[in-house]
């Protein structure tokens, strides 16, 4: 027989021989490769399916904006623009409907209408379920809106279709049957975007609206590069049709609108992923260490025979290639399983529709790299010391750790009086081999400050909204009205309610912006009160509006958004116009102040009323109220602003939509929910690893105190009295770990937080120490302790003592 021989019946001798510390080490490795394993398939398959997705809707390269819509003429006309391969408008309006009866509350709801639905070639939508295309009286609601549509028509998602919804028809009311569903791949759920969608028919439009003409264009550019110079190109053919042109857009076809929220999504996920690895190499390092130790002796006999260093290397290094694969052959099924179904229920929050489940090539090829490398390299020291020992030394020498003879944390535990025998031998026990202790510690305390980490962002993300929401927004409901109105007139009657504290008038409408630079943009501007009581800015940079701007040759005033202005390269003091369109005139304006905000657009910009009203030429206008009411609580603002609405409409005044706080909160909520249930995931997992990380070392403890349980055995000790041993030094592991835990969860926690901020709202979050997660994670970990103590608590009971003075 050959040394190769050799060694691998060396090797599967170990592994069968020690069933119990190997299945520990294959498990963490594939807890390991699990966690990265998961993130590479949600990746892959993710960012695969959405790209295939969207190009499949032959996404539009520029959207134009045409407020007052574009006869089909026209429309047609921009066919002969140079650059432009395809054209395609759609009608997109906003409206409210009800349920069909007395009861129903008003909602927004958003509106498409197609001149031909069945000829759609740019942002395709796919007829789902029922009828396609829409006929007269009738809407088609987008699928991620269905559920919403069919609570406030009160039936069951599977009653929608059939059910009718009363529409407002510019003052007058529309019912509409829901005739079916249809699929828009770039549109989110309704809980995200804040408002159900549909597709009506081009007659349906008419009655809705009195004309077909369509305000939002589509192209399609044969050079992607020229998309810019095309967009110029059309908008001044449409400009000098008569049209007022909007918000003009470059769109890039190749990345789908939500790909930068799954990007931060991942690479968060993915950072725990690594750690989650990392910590699981922490458990090979153990056992290769404890395995190196028990035969420290045979590595002797090995060497005396004439083995040289690089044989010994071999033969471990093929115990290590062992726990490597089978680690990775456990996780790959279980990480396409799991990486799919993330990938799905992600895929399902932005309306998306995978592919069938399959392999990931990458993923496959990802998790053979780690599975096998990482434990190499974790076993890296323990395999270079115990190659590299002596004869002499591997014959004289108790092992590799010495013992615990010359442990001085030992001596010092050995002097302690008053503790039960039995306590004071878990405790003597748990720091004798202490690198031992040190990886078994740091891969629950992490795991422990992990999971605490996680709980701490989401209570910092909850009081940060409410922060943001509450401090920067005193109102508790906006209401719109379908028309202009004098502030003058619908104050009084809105405060003459009894539990209206305050009401302030507000008037918004998109604009298009021209910068310092020349480059014009859509933004939308919101004008109230410069002492507004309710709104409160967070600058970054500046200062917020004041009287008599835009008056006396004062220059007017205009508050931006700071990420905004970052990435349009807008300066303070900038000079910029805003034109309003319907014949208003172009107005000059100055910027003083950056904002953050979370809640209104990027592309949001506040100017005072009174400038506006002054530059306009005009008084005394407002299409909102805000209004904050005596009592906050949900059923109280309902009730009050049913009332409200009432003594409005009594005097005459019709109100559009409303728009409660808690809404707002809703929509803001909804997506980053996605990312603490993905963080939680991962915790788990790496408390997962840190219980398997005990349970090995606790395994590896019986096995070399075997002939320490067999004395025991000898001098009358009984399987209870073992079990307590052991029990407790499990326990007093993970009473220790809870202590570093503690020390490691509030830095951890605080660059969660900032990280997770950065990323979603581009501020820091406003920081909270989840204090409930110590308590519960206290709990967790003595239960994990438990848990992770019972199987070697059991196998040492069960040894005899012949078994036991027999050990090698």
């Amino acid at each position: 027989m050959n040394a190769l021989q050799t060694i691998r019946l060396k090797t599967l001798r170990d592994l069968w021989r020690n069933r119990s510390r190997t299945l520990m080490v294959v498990l963490s490795v594939a807890v390991g490769v699990l966690g990265v394993g998961m993130i590479v398939v949600t990746w892959d398959i993710l960012t695969t399916d959405l790209g295939r997705r969207y190009a499949a809707i032959n996404p539009a390269h520029v959207e134009i904006s045409v407020p007052a819509g574009v006869s089909e003429d026209d429309l047609r006309g921009l066919e002969t623009a140079p650059g432009v391969v395809q054209v395609q408008g759609r009608a997109v309006f906003s409206t409210r409907y009800r349920a069909d009866g007395p009861e129903g509350t008003w909602q927004t709801i958003d509106l498409i209408a197609f001149p031909d639905p069945t000829a759609q070639v740019i942002n395709i939508l796919a007829p789902d379920e029922g009828a396609w295309p829409p006929g007269r009286e009738e809407m088609v609601v987008e699928r991620a809106s269905l559920s919403e549509m069919a609570a406030a028509a009160g039936v069951s998602v599977n009653g929608a279709c059939g059910a009718s919804v009363v529409v407002d028809a510019g003052g007058r009311e529309r019912s509409l049957t829901i005739a079916g569903t249809v699929h828009q791949q770039d549109a989110v759920t309704a809980a995200v975007r804040g408002s159900p969608v549909a597709v009506v028919s081009l007659d349906t439009l008419v009655k809705l609206r009195g004309h077909d003409r369509m305000n939002t264009i589509y192209l399609i550019v044969d050079d992607l590069e020229q998309r810019a110079e095309v967009a110029a190109a059309a908008r001044e053919r449409l400009e000098r049709a008569g049209y007022d042109v909007g918000q003009v857009t470059l769109r890039d076809p190749a990345v789908h609108p939500a790909q930068d929220v799954l990007d931060v999504l991942l690479l968060v996920m993915g950072i725990l992923g690594v750690l989650a690895l990392a910590l699981s190499g922490f458990l090979v390092t153990n056992t290769i260490s404890a395995l190196i130790t028990q035969q420290i002796d045979q590595i002797g006999v090995m060497k005396a025979i004439g083995a040289d260093t690089g044989l010994v290397l071999r033969a471990y290094s093929l115990t290590v290639l062992a726990y490597g694969v089978l680690g990775t052959l456990v996780a790959m099924p279980l990480a396409g399983r799991t990486g799919y179904g993330l990938a799905r229920y992600l895929a399902g929050q932005l309306n998306i529709d995978l592919y069938p489940d399959r392999a990931s090539p990458l993923a496959v090829a990802v998790m053979l790299g780690v599975g096998i490398a990482v434990p190499f390299i974790a076993a890296a020291g323990p395999l270079w010391r115990g190659a590299h020992i002596t004869v002499r030394e591997a014959i004289a020498d108790y092992g590799l750790g010495g013992g615990s003879g010359d442990n001085r944390l030992v001596q010092g535990l050995d002097r302690v009086q008053g503790l039960p025998r039995v306590w004071a031998l878990a405790v003597r026990n748990a720091v004798r081999v202490p690198s031992r202790l040190a990886l078994t510690l740091l891969t629950l305390a992490l795991g422990g400050a992990t999971f605490i980490a996680v709980l701490s962002t989401d209570s910092s993300f909850g009081r940060t909204i409410d922060n943001l929401l509450e401090g920067q927004y005193g109102m508790d409901v906006l209401l719109a009205f379908r028309t202009e109105q004098r502030p003058s007139q619908v104050l009084p009657i809105v405060t003459s309610h009894g539990e209206v504290v305050r009401a302030e008038a507000w008037y918004f409408d998109t604009a298009v912006m021209r910068l310092a630079s020349g480059q014009e943009v859509q933004v939308t501007m919101f004008a109230g009160p410069h002492d507004t009581q309710f709104y409160q800015p967070t600058l970054s940079a500046g200062r917020w509006l004041q009287p008599g701007e835009g008056q006396a040759r004062q220059p007017a005033a205009v508050v931006v958004n700071r990420k905004w202005a970052d990435e349009e390269g807008v300066q303070l003091d900038d000079p910029v116009t805003l034109d309003l369109g319907d014949g208003a005139p172009v107005s000059e304006w100055v910027v003083v102040g950056f904002n953050q905000d979370l809640v209104r657009q990027q592309t949001g910009v506040f100017v005072s009323l009174e400038s506006l009203d002054h530059v306009l030429k005009r008084t005394d206008r407002t299409v909102t109220l805000e209004v904050r009411y005596a009592e906050h609580d949900l059923a109280s603002q309902r009730r009050i602003t049913a009332e409200v609405i009432d003594l409005l409409e009594q005097n005459g005044v019709e109100v559009f939509s409303t728009l409660m706080m808690s809404d707002i909160r809703g929509q803001v909520v909804s997506l980053y929910r996605i990312l603490i249930i993905f963080l939680m995931v991962m915790s788990v997992l790496m408390a997962l690893i840190g219980g398997l990380g005990l349970m090995g070392m606790m395994s590896i403890n019986v096995l070399e105190r075997s002939k320490e349980i067999g004395v025991m055995r000898a001098i009358g000790a009984d399987s209870r009295a073992i079990v307590q041993i052991f029990w407790g030094e499990s326990m007093v592991i993970a009473a220790i770990s809870f202590i570093l835990t503690l020390a490691l969860s509030l830095p951890l926690s605080r660059a969660m937080t900032r990280a997770v901020g950065m990323a979603f709202i581009d501020t820091p979050l406003s920081f909270t120490y989840a204090a409930p997660g110590i308590a519960c994670w206290l709990v967790l970990v003595l239960l994990i302790g438990s848990l992770a103590s019972i199987a070697p608590a059991l196998n040492a009971a069960n040894l005899s003592v012949r078994e036991s003075l027999s050990y090698e």
